[in-house]
């Protein structure tokens, strides 16, 4: 299973089935890495979101988050924090699961329809899926803190760490795409 050439279609569907968990297991796992901030934290929620857009086929990025989401839905403990259930998800942070699973699935389409694979897509990608989350991030938000304090609890924070997080993971891939080419 080749994840950086998005050849999902070819894939088995047991093959498919665990692409999905593990993208769900994936995003689990990085919301649990945090800056516990008020409203919104700093987790690494968002480099598996890019991970997931910049390698899956849209179809699974959508269920991937989908799973994920719904889980926390069910309350199982999967958001940051070891957090669940429907008020969360629709409280403060609901308009950046929104940003998140609309971020990884347009990431994957343009990707896959643009047959994009450089690093300078990659970046561009990055930024266009940030900008998506928050988008939607801090429109929600201000639904609960006005549009002022959403820019500043729910933007500015996130300026610098989403510059590293992004230029780690353009790195990272770019360093596996050339070790796959040796």
């Amino acid at each position: 299973m080749n994840l950086f050439s998005q050849t999902h279609t070819k894939l088995t569907a047991w093959q498919n089935v665990l692409l999905v968990f593990g993208g769900a297991i994936l995003l689990f796992a990085a919301s649990q890495i945090e800056i516990p901030l008020k409203p919104v934290p700093i987790t690494l929620q968002t480099v598996a979101v890019m991970l997931i857009g910049l390698t899956y086929s849209p179809r699974r990025a959508l269920e991937a988050h989908l799973l994920w989401l719904g889980a926390a839905a069910a309350g199982l403990p999967v958001l940051s924090g070891f957090a669940s259930g429907i008020p969360y998800l629709v409280g403060p942070t609901g308009g950046y699961f929104v940003g998140m699973t609309i971020a990884a699935c347009s990431m994957a389409f343009l990707k896959q329809k643009l047959s994009l694979n450089s690093l300078k897509s990659d970046a561009l990608l990055i930024l266009m899926g940030t900008a998506t989350v928050f988008f939607f991030g801090v429109a929600w938000l201000a639904q609960f803190i006005g549009f002022e304090g959403a820019i500043t609890h729910g933007f500015m924070p996130f300026i610098i760490p989403g510059f590293v997080k992004a230029g780690v993971l353009c790195a990272a891939l770019q360093a596996l795409r050339h070790a796959r080419a040796v």
